[in-house]
């Protein structure tokens, strides 16, 4: 799988889903981590065709700090830098947006 060179910016709502686009570095130091449904989307795969979305099981950060290791349901993972977005429900992205606020007041 390519890696991206624009990822969604934070905020973009998806059309036909309704997902909205976060920061991956944010929801891997979040609480949520691993609880809320996560979608990571695949533009080449949309693009050819094929399904978009992958489901995201957690994000882990590595030791360095600067990337992420966005991990799969089937096993796999895509290490991604700190501006990839992944997706959640509105819901959940609101429930982000809420605990940042709080942990940065």
């Amino acid at each position: 799988m390519a890696k991206f060179h624009q990822p969604k910016a934070p905020g973009y709502v998806c059309p036909k889903t309704g997902r909205v686009a976060v920061l991956a570095a944010d929801l891997a130091r979040s609480d949520m981590n691993g609880d809320a449904w996560a979608y990571f989307y695949n533009e080449e795969a949309g693009r050819m065709g094929l399904e978009a979305w992958r489901l995201v099981e957690g994000i882990d950060p590595n030791t360095h700090g600067n990337e992420f290791d966005v991990c799969f349901a089937n096993g796999t993972f895509k290490t991604v830098g700190p501006l990839m977005t992944v997706f959640l429900g509105a819901a959940d992205a609101a429930r982000l947006a809420e605990e940042l606020t709080s942990k940065n007041a």
